[in-house]
């Protein structure tokens, strides 16, 4: 029998509780997988997989100010869910699994960097469910949104051309330009249904020389250029006036013709109809 019994059971006992105390603690999350976008773009996407020993996944993006974060979870099994924390207010902002949905965005006023984690519920991991995922990750400003700037041409022989687009909430706004050569003269004519639409013109200098929101009318003429020039057409509308996930078409004719000579030509039949939906940016 051992001379200090007493010891050798303290000394098991402490062993015992250590080990106890070790299996009681959660597991240290891994370092997040930082999100970067491709040139140009401003989505990025991440595979994965989740099963019963990684049933979790963290992402870390930041945001600029002025930015929207957009989030999108896909996969192939309905219990793989998604949690936002906000790391500059330390707080969790949205748990999929609660709001029943695979698609967030929030807009921000200030810089910030988010966590995204992609997880399975605990009983479908308890029930050794696997899920594989695609996490799609936007993060956008009005600016991204804008359509390029589009110059307008003309086919030989015939002195008007016409530009169909649309607009919506996330990008309310579309430059066209056009060249006029000297001594032509350029007239302008909008369509749509929306009476929110509306355009502005502006010469080389950027001197702004029709806003039809205010002048009344969607139809402008300019003077004879003495020298050639470009003008920059901006077709939009007010963000706020454009239903969410709805689009509002138009039709941009711009004619150019000799001064006094302007042809008939330009229609005022309806752009085409607008889309049920805008598109995802």
């Amino acid at each position: 029998m051992s001379r200090f019994p007493f010891l050798r059971s303290t000394t098991m006992a402490a062993s015992l509780g250590l080990a106890a105390a070790c299996m009681a603690l959660p597991a240290l999350a891994a370092t997040p997988d930082t999100v970067t976008f491709p040139a140009n773009s401003v989505w990025a996407q991440e595979i994965g997989k989740l099963d019963h020993d990684n049933n979790a996944h963290d992402y870390a993006v930041a945001v600029a100010a002025g930015k929207t974060l957009q989030v999108k979870l896909i996969s192939n099994n309905a219990n793989a869910y998604f949690k936002v924390t906000d790391q500059s207010r330390g707080q969790e902002v949205l748990d999929s699994h609660k709001t029943g949905t695979p698609n967030w965005s929030t807009p921000n006023a200030a810089a910030t960097t988010y966590v995204i984690q992609v997880y399975l519920d605990p009983d479908a991991a308890k029930r050794e469910e696997t899920a594989k995922y695609a996490l799609q990750i936007g993060a956008y400003g009005a600016e991204d949104l804008r359509p390029p700037t589009t110059a307008v041409t003309f086919q030989p022989g015939k002195p008007w051309a016409e530009q169909d687009g649309s607009l919506a909430a996330g990008a309310a706004a579309h430059d066209f330009t056009v060249a006029v050569a000297a001594g032509m003269t350029v007239s302008v004519n909008l369509v749509s249904k929306n009476p929110q639409v509306h355009f502005k013109v502006q010469d080389p200098t950027s001197k702004q020389l029709i806003d039809s929101s205010t002048a009344g009318s969607n139809t402008w003429s300019a003077p004879a250029t003495v020298a050639a020039t470009t003008y920059t057409i901006e077709v939009y509308a007010d963000p706020a006036a454009l239903p969410s996930g709805q689009q509002a078409s138009f039709a941009l004719q711009v004619g150019q013709f000799a001064a006094g000579a302007q042809p008939a030509g330009a229609t005022t039949a309806a752009p085409p109809a607008a889309a049920s939906s805008a598109a995802q940016p």
